[in-house]
């Protein structure tokens, strides 16, 4: 090849990257500004409050991009704030310590406290953006939920059927609520 055949290789190379890179599918994070607070009301959200100079943010930013990623196809927006440039959101929010992580219901706020891992930060975000009561359809569903010893913070609500209830449980009126807690039964005709 000639020279400037290849110089006009390169050009051709430099400009796609400089073109289509912005347009690349690398990160999947909402950088948020001040107009979050308009928004914040619509939707679900999944926000990172972060300082730029903050180690644990840092060491969290690669796991953030990847829960972004996984969350890319739901309804479910993943966003990041930096407070230091954004004080007014960090102020509205209550922010306090870095990284605080925030999922936003329909303005409802619920802090994030558990562990900053990919797959639990999805199970919290999954939980909460499910429906408020859930239906068990299967025997073994309710064994499995006997069984976890995972402290939740928000309280779940399951729903089954009279067949399903009555292989696990003493129930002899209709309607019924049973609470199981701490390994405890409380019946609540």
């Amino acid at each position: 090849m000639s020279d400037s055949m290849m110089s006009l290789m390169r050009y051709l190379v430099v400009f796609l990257l400089v073109v289509l890179g912005p347009f690349s599918a690398g990160s999947r994070v909402i950088e948020l500004s001040d107009r979050f607070l308009d928004v914040r009301h619509e939707g679900q959200w999944f926000v990172k409050f972060y300082a730029p100079w903050c180690g644990h943010c840092k060491r969290l930013e690669p796991v953030w991009s990847h829960v972004a990623q996984t969350l890319y196809n739901t309804n479910v927006r993943v966003g990041k704030v930096d407070c230091t440039r954004f004080t007014s959101v960090a102020q509205a929010f209550s922010i306090n310590s870095f990284p605080t992580i925030i999922f936003l219901k329909d303005g409802v706020e619920f802090v994030y406290n558990g562990e900053r891992s990919k797959e639990e930060l999805i199970h919290f975000v999954m939980r909460m953006s499910g429906p408020p009561v859930q239906l068990v359809t299967r025997t073994d569903s309710v064994d499995m939920l006997k069984a976890t010893e995972t402290f939740q913070p928000h309280g779940f609500f399951y729903a089954t059927s009279m067949e399903i209830a009555r292989e696990h449980f003493d129930i002899d009126t209709l309607p019924a609520v049973n609470v199981y807690k701490e390994r405890s039964h409380f019946y609540y005709p």
